[in-house]
């Protein structure tokens, strides 16, 4: 009697380890499916703004060219207008990954350390002492279309700063060119800028000057841009934060007619 009661104990025993197992595993189950409807409902793919490279060719409407990877790549007047008409009425800027066709961050980086020394605002020896920051975006439009924009409507901004200065670069994305610039610098440094910067910014901008007057003003300097809508304008001021500190200002922009 007392051993069938033995064997009973024990098959109850058994039972109740595998309900409480079967349980166990039930949850476990759950638990596991309940993670991953959470992660498929969670996940939402971002459209990028702007499409890939398409191939423009090389025409002989073709103004500023980008060398991107080993591979040249050009830009109509019109593409480049409409770039910096785009960039220019922007609200704001909508970030995105890079696309295929456009400068890496590396490439921006160095690009616009170039364009310093170029300009003669910055030497090859500061590259070390700059702090650097740099997005890819595009500008947001108060209309919005919905539709995804050429790559070369994207920008890259990139920050350089150290003691002696501070400089924010807007690079087009596709040429790697820059085509703004907000500079400012210590009032006790001494400048070695180039007479006629203005026009040395618009051939780095992969631009030609017109033939046309430059209009130059105490403050702001503009020059025309060859057989386009498109004009250079520099603007000149002091900025003076409290009693001690001033600075001079220098901004460069492209834009249209």
């Amino acid at each position: 009697m007392i051993r069938k009661y033995k064997y009973t104990f024990i098959s109850l025993i058994f039972a109740v380890l595998f309900i409480f197992g079967s349980m166990a595993a039930m949850n476990y189950i759950l638990r596991i499916r309940e993670t991953q409807l959470l992660t498929e409902r969670g996940r939402i793919e971002v459209e990028s703004p702007v499409r890939e490279w398409e191939g423009w060719e090389h025409g002989d409407e073709s103004v500023v060219s980008g060398d991107i990877e080993d591979k040249l790549y050009f830009l109509t007047t019109k593409q480049v207008e409409e770039a910096i008409q785009s960039w220019n009425n922007r609200t704001g800027v909508i970030l995105h990954d890079r696309v295929t066709g456009q400068i890496s961050m590396e490439e921006a980086i160095k690009n616009g350390e170039k364009w310093l020394v170029e300009m003669e605002i910055g030497e090859e020896k500061d590259a070390a002492s700059y702090s650097v920051s740099a997005e890819l975006g595009v500008g947001e439009q108060k209309k919005d279309t919905g539709e995804r924009l050429d790559a070369y409507f994207s920008f890259w901004t990139v920050t350089y700063s150290n003691q002696s200065m501070s400089a924010i670069l807007y690079l087009n994305a596709v040429t790697g060119k820059v085509w703004g610039a907000e500079i400012t610098l210590n009032e006790e440094l001494p400048k070695k800028w180039p007479d006629n910067r203005l026009r040395l910014f618009v051939e780095l901008a992969g631009l030609q000057v017109s033939d046309d007057e430059i209009d130059s003003g105490e403050i702001r300097t503009q020059i025309a841009i060859k057989e386009s809508q498109l004009y250079a304008q520099e603007n000149s001021y002091s900025m003076s934060i409290g009693f001690e500190n001033s600075y001079d200002c220098i901004d460069y922009q492209l834009l249209i007619k």
